[in-house]
Order: C-alpha cells, then structure tokens, then sequence
C-alpha cells in the first residue's frame, strides 16, 4: 500500500513539473519588434542615446539654418524660407538621392566653419531627410526661385501657443519642401531617418575625435544607431572642416 502511494506521489510531481516547463517555454524570453512599447529603440541601448533623444526633442527650435525669415531682414530682397537639397551622395549610401534640410545648435559657429578650423564642443547638426517624389503635374509645378509665399509651410513652436506667450517670428519654422534637380522638380515625400552629429569632449571614449553619429526615427524617439558609426566616420573624415561639409547653397546669388 505504501509503495503503491508513493508511486501516485511521484507521478504527480512528475506531472506538475511537466506542466510547468510547458508553461516557462510559452513565455517569450525576448519581444518581437511588434511588441516593444512606442518609441522603444530596437537594440540594445548605449550610452549616447539619452543625449541623442534630447536632441531629437529640441533641434526644430534652433531653426533650419538657411530660414532667413527667421532674422530681422538685411538683404536687398525678401528673405527665403528654408529650402530642400538633393543629396550628392550615390544610391545605396545612408543619404543617396534623399532630400535633407538641416538645422543647427550654433547657426553661426556653422556659417563659420573654415578649413582646418576645429568646431565648438556643444555644436550639434541635425539633417532631416525625404524620398523625392516628382512633381509631373505643370499646375502644381512651383517657381524655381522666389519662392512662392502660399506654398510655404509656417510651424509655430507649440511652447509659445500653448503657453499663451506671444509668438514672434525668430520662433516660427518656415519651409519650402521642394527641390529641383536639372529641369525636374521634385516635393518631400516620405520622411525617411533624422541623422545628428553632436560634438562632445574629443577624448572622449568611443567617439570619433570627439563626434558622436546618430540615426533616429523622423519623430526623434527612436535610436536605431548611435557612437562612432563606421559609414559615417568613413565619409567624415574626409572634410577638412572638423567633420562638417558645410552648406555650400546657402545664400547663394538667385538670378
């Protein structure tokens, strides 16, 4: 009788450990991408991305840095909204045929930069990024140069508005979303990634001399890449302006 009671015992607890290792193996031990919450970034967090969703937060408050309604007139005609730029990088590259505007922490330090000059620790630039999506209709076509007042898109700072502070120009976005490539013109389509270069102490460990490279999501909640980036380093180390290429169009004489 005994021996038979503890063969029942045994194969109960047998019974109970087979269920609960069914049970374990039933919970996932890693999220699938369609279950990580909202702006959650896909990969193991670094120790840049805290400074790189501040940046993601902030940088439309600095201004994009060729938006001269932003500024007190001092041209000899009306001042231009900020405009797009078609990339001159090749397909298949992090930026080939994408347009991009940019944005600066220090608008003036950025039209500064000169060959060999070494840029102020603090100094981030922020390129937002679209697929070009052409524009075939004539109706719809946008003059070339000039542009033209109606088609601008005005943002406010939602601070200002929602705060009932007074709204003054040098705190509104202006932005002209097309771009033209030889007789084609072409408007921002899909918005694709936001690309930053912040600029901290150069010893700094696992930054290239000082530069840290991220990749957001467009709405800046998202880091898929952050640190010394390879393709980036590649491609910037070639300037000869402390990483930075500059903004060669800016201001240049229209026609």
């Amino acid at each position: 009788m005994l021996a038979t009671m503890l063969r029942s015992s045994l194969a109960g607890l047998c019974l109970q450990a087979c269920l609960a290792s069914a049970a374990l193996a039933e919970i996932p031990t890693k999220l699938g991408d369609d279950q990580l919450p909202m702006g959650a970034a896909k990969r193991t967090p670094g120790p840049f991305d805290q400074l790189l969703f501040k940046v993601g937060s902030e940088y439309k408050r600095w201004g994009r840095v060729d938006d001269e309604m932003r500024w007190a007139p001092w041209l000899c005609r009306k001042p231009e909204p900020g405009k797009l730029n078609f990339s001159d990088r090749p397909a298949g590259d992090a930026h080939g045929q994408k347009l991009y505007s940019l944005f600066a922490r220090q608008r003036d330090e950025f039209f500064q930069l000169t060959k060999d000059k070494k840029v102020n620790v603090g100094q981030t630039i922020v390129k937002q990024s679209w697929l070009p999506e052409e524009i075939t209709d004539s109706q719809e076509i946008p003059p070339k140069f000039n542009a033209n007042f109606e088609k601008i898109i005005v943002s406010k700072d939602p601070r200002k508005q929602e705060g009932g502070i007074p709204q003054i120009v040098n705190e509104t976005d202006h932005f002209y979303p097309f771009a033209w490539k030889g007789d084609k013109v072409y408007k921002a389509g899909n918005q694709t990634d936001l690309f930053v270069m912040t600029k901290l102490d150069p010893k700094t460990p696992d930054t290239d001399e000082g530069w840290v490279y991220g990749v957001l999501s467009p709405d800046g909640k998202t880091v898929s890449a952050a640190g010394k980036i390879e393709s980036c380093v590649r491609c910037h180390s070639t300037s000869q302006g402390d990483r930075l290429f500059g903004y060669m169009h800016l201001f240049e004489k229209q026609p």
